[in-house]
């Protein structure tokens, strides 16, 4: 994974102080996590089908993951996102103002299994190699908890690849619970994915 480009100080969104999250990262450096906009879609856009692609690449064609980094992680498909409120994105930026990873809130049809009548999807959480280690990945699952809490969301769930142990593990370690398995379809492609969730309440 590519080191992170400097960008320009994120501007800080109108968030209650319950959504505000910084945190000291193991060499005293201050990271924290705002409500993403429209000025970081081609971050969104470009850091994700780098980490997608890096996750996936020995699982699926590669054919069938284009096609799918392609539409899923388009700039065109992120600003429609946000622009109808389909979706919530959130970047973590580092004491440098380097932006070291994202995560996404949607509001998607839950999986039968999960019980809850208020519920958001956690559809990704992104950490650059480079920052790995240092937090990043539990200070955006604590802003994203806190938004859903905010929202009067009861619940969190989320899918993750079968053969992903390492993220099960983290997840796992962050209070998600494995509820089932489906399959998901990526292009022509399908895959198992473990369906965890975490409650609110």
């Amino acid at each position: 994974m590519e080191a992170f480009l400097k960008r320009p100080l994120i501007r800080s969104t109108s968030l209650p102080l319950s959504l505000t999250h910084n945190v000291q990262d193991k060499k005293d450096n201050t990271m924290k996590v705002t409500e993403a906009d429209l000025s970081h879609v081609q971050y969104l856009s470009g850091f994700g089908r780098k980490s997608f692609i890096h996750a996936y690449q020995c699982t699926l064609p590669l054919e069938e993951l284009n096609k799918y980094i392609n539409h899923a992680f388009s700039e065109t498909t992120i600003r429609e996102e946000m622009i109808g409120s389909e979706a919530t994105y959130f970047v973590c930026q580092d004491s440098e103002l380097n932006l070291c990873g994202y995560a996404k809130l949607i509001q998607s049809p839950p999986p039968k299994c999960i019980n809850s009548q208020s519920c958001i999807e956690l559809q990704r959480l992104y950490v650059g190699s480079t920052s790995r280690g240092h937090g990043v990945g539990k200070l955006l699952e604590l802003h994203t908890e806190s938004y859903a809490k905010n929202k009067n969301i009861s619940s969190i769930w989320l899918r993750v690849w079968a053969g992903n142990t390492v993220a099960h593990e983290i997840y796992k370690k962050w209070n998600f619970k494995v509820i089932g398995e489906e399959p998901y379809q990526v292009g022509e492609d399908q895959r198992t994915v473990i369906l965890m969730c975490k409650s609110l309440s």
